[in-house]
């Protein structure tokens, strides 16, 4: 049974190693920053891995003939591989005829099941990535990858009948990966783009799964009061989307409505890199507080996934008669 490599974005793996125990029973460690592994996974295993919506990326440890053979044994096929060897194409080469000559595999360079990566020292099996076991988005620049998506969810706790909102939801990847991992409550995505609601509803078509689409201003929602249970989203870091300025405003009111549409236990995780203005905003929103911060790292950017809840007044300030 193959030892596996699982990658994750940095700031998740121990979310993942707990989801992967738990569901397993496997023996995972954090092998480096975004990445785990676990040892001696046998088919069983390897089908509740696949589940794993935090898990981006699974490979074999090592690039050698026992890890080529470990690696081949999740392939239902013959495989078809490529050599990840830069700057030196006469090695990579060499070692691309090696290979097809001990194997008998086939050599394709941009329809590989098998990336036998020597910078890395690893085999990553294409079949198990992502995209291929959960599907493939249409995506915009700065869009949510779906395993930092997953791990929003989970951070946010979201379960059974909930009601989720994403305000800013972009391309749809959050109420999307939740339609794809939970098949009850409801879920509801949207945005001030256009272009992105557009892209939101063709992934939606495109993956099967129920969500509510609708173009609207995350500030003025047309939605009933106290009637969210879960608010995820992916705010604009005021970077590649908006600006620091814009987020000025942006920021406190969203989190007016938050505080108008959770419901007394609901709860609501939000990304950005604009941290100290999201925090000062929180402060000065005296309904909501933050009750985790979680540092995360992805393609080049340093977010914090920030975890709100409500301000539950003390007992003795319940009933009080006013004036």
């Amino acid at each position: 049974m193959p030892s596996l490599l699982l990658t994750c974005p940095v700031g998740l793996e121990d979310l993942v190693r707990g989801d992967v125990q738990q569901a397993t029973r496997l023996q995972v460690s954090v092998h480096a920053a975004g990445e785990l592994l676990a040892l001696d996974v046998s088919p069983e295993q390897l089908a509740t891995l696949r589940e794993q919506p935090m898990i981006d990326r699974m490979a074999v440890p090592g690039t050698d003939e026992a890890a080529r053979r470990a690696a081949a044994v999740l392939l239902d096929t013959e495989p078809r591989f490529r050599v990840h060897l830069p700057g030196d194409t006469a090695a990579r080469q060499q070692l691309v005829e090696q290979v097809s000559r001990q194997t008998g595999w086939t050599n394709s360079a941009n329809d590989w099941q098998l990336n036998i990566d020597t910078v890395a020292d690893r085999i990553e099996v294409g079949p198990l990535a992502w995209a291929a076991r959960f599907g493939r988005l249409q995506r915009l620049p700065a869009t949510t990858p779906p395993v930092v998506a997953a791990g929003v969810l989970r951070l946010a706790k979201v379960s059974g009948a909930d009601r989720l909102l994403d305000p800013c939801a972009g391309v749809g990847t959050m109420p999307i990966v939740d339609a794809l991992t939970r098949h009850t409550g409801s879920r509801m995505a949207t945005d001030a783009s256009g272009e992105a609601v557009a892209l939101a509803r063709a992934n939606v078509a495109a993956l099967g799964v129920v969500v509510q689409v609708a173009e609207a201003d995350a500030t003025r929602l047309d939605l009933p009061d106290r009637s969210i249970d879960r608010v995820v989203t992916d705010l604009p870091f005021g970077k590649r989307i908006g600006s620091h300025d814009d987020n000025r405003t942006l920021y406190p009111g969203i989190l007016a409505e938050l505080d108008r549409l959770l419901t007394p236990a609901g709860r609501a995780v939000l990304i950005t890199d604009d941290k100290r203005l999201f925090t000062d905003a929180v402060r000065r929103r005296r309904g909501l507080k933050v009750v985790k911060e979680q540092p995360l790292r992805y393609n080049g950017v340093t977010p914090t996934a920030y975890t709100l809840t409500r301000v539950r007044h003390d007992k003795g300030q319940r009933g009080r008669p006013r004036g």
